[in-house]
Order: C-alpha cells, then structure tokens, then sequence
C-alpha cells in the first residue's frame, strides 16, 4: 500500500493520473536509483499491476518494455491500465521451465513461488490465502539478444530473485543494469539472501552500484533494499 507522502507526490503529476484512478501508484520512489538513465529496453520481471511498468513508461515513453505476471487478477489490471503501451508475459520466471505453485498472499504484491516465512507474515501482516499453478520458464528462453540498448533487468519477485537469475544467465551480457529487490533475512522459506544474490551477479561481470529503499525492522535491523547493479568496468572492457 503506497504511502501517504508518495501519493501526495503523485498527485503534482499529472501524468500519474490515470493510474492513480485505477487506484494503482506508479513506483516514482526508483526515479532516485535509475532517473540518470535512458533506457531503451525494460523487463519488468514480477509486474504485478503495472505500478512499475507505469513508471517505466513516464520515465522511458519510447523504451520497448516486456512485464511478467503469471497471477491472472494482477495482470488483467496491468493490461487494463498499460494495455498495448508494454509486453506481458503471462508466466513465472525460474531457472528451469516447468510448472509450479504459486503462494498467493493476502496482499497479493507479495506473492512468491516460495512459502511465505513467519517474519514475512509477521513483519508485513499478511498471511497465505491459496495457491494458483503457473507456467514457469527461463527468462533467456522468453527474451533472446538482439535488445535495444541500454536495457534494465528489474527483479522484484519475493525471494525468488536467485532462480530468476540463474534463468537469465544467457541474456544478462546484454544488460546494462540489474535492479533487484533482495532481503537480508529470510522472508519466505528457503530463499535465497542479497549477499548471494550479489555473488551470483559477480560471476556474470556486475557490480553492486547502490542500494535504495532500504527497510528496517522495529529493532533497525536491514529487511530488505532495492540493488543496483551496473558492470564490472574491466568485465565490459573485456566484453567488447
């Protein structure tokens, strides 16, 4: 649920508008982390309603993006409100294809492929409310090179951040940026934490830029945070 203070600054925006009236809030806060860029490709992995697919869309209005949602309520409101303006893809990202289960939460944007976890429940009250079968498949199997560069990988996929990268390892040499969000406790069962997340893009040339968003528990201990990573300089030398 958006803050009070982002929806007053959503509302200076006109262009925000339209999605405000579908009571979605476009997710201005990541105009910090990637507003320095020009991005001509965005895969918005983990769309929900489109509240990043809008903001993509106000940022970068010529950017070719692709949205992947496999929940059908979420992902019938993204093409409500987006409707030819992106891609959507209808399916979950792993590392292999297949089928698999999704954990529906009550607060539907944090949904995973994994179980939620007690702090999960606990910390953002909210509790598992069903399960909903979705196609899996690898991202470098839906999406393959040529991209229109520079081009943004953003994950926001509730744990499961770690297989949606193994699955992308063909395509990551054509990003130029990866935008994740990553915990640093365990949210849901048996994820994957952002320092291994971070490893897994070391192999692959990236570099963690900056972290944003940054959430905290009661006692101050770091939740989660939104991570940039941009490529490794040398990486990129070598790559070229």
């Amino acid at each position: 649920m958006a803050s009070l203070a982002k929806l007053a600054a959503l509302a200076l925006h006109p262009r925000s508008w339209p999605a405000l009236a579908k009571k979605i809030a476009p997710t201005i806060e990541h105009r910090t982390a990637l507003g320095t860029f020009d991005f001509k490709t965005v895969i918005d992995v983990g769309a929900n309603k489109g509240q990043f697919g809008y903001f993509a869309k106000m940022q970068w209005p010529d950017a070719d993006i692709h949205c992947f949602e496999p929940l059908p309520g979420p992902g019938a409101r993204l093409t409500d409100l987006l409707k030819d303006r992106v891609t959507l893809h209808t399916c979950a990202l792993g590392s292999q294809d297949g089928t698999a289960d999704m954990h529906v939460a009550s607060r539907e944007d944090s949904s995973s492929l994994l179980a939620l976890g007690s702090a999960q429940k606990s910390m953002f009250e909210m509790d598992e409310v069903g399960t909903h079968t979705v196609e899996v498949k690898r991202l470098d199997e839906v999406i393959t090179p040529p991209l229109q560069r520079p081009a943004l990988l953003k994950i926001d996929v509730q744990g499961f951040e770690y297989e949606v990268l193994e699955g992308s390892a063909a395509l990551l040499p054509h990003v130029d940026a990866v935008f994740v969000e990553a915990s640093y406790i365990e949210l849901y069962e048996g994820q994957k934490l952002a320092d291994s997340v971070s490893a897994l893009l070391e192999t692959h040339g990236f570099t963690l830029s900056a972290a944003h968003n940054e959430q905290h528990d009661a006692k101050g201990t770091l939740v989660q945070a939104d991570l940039l990573f941009i490529p490794t300089p040398s990486h990129t030398t070598q790559a070229s």
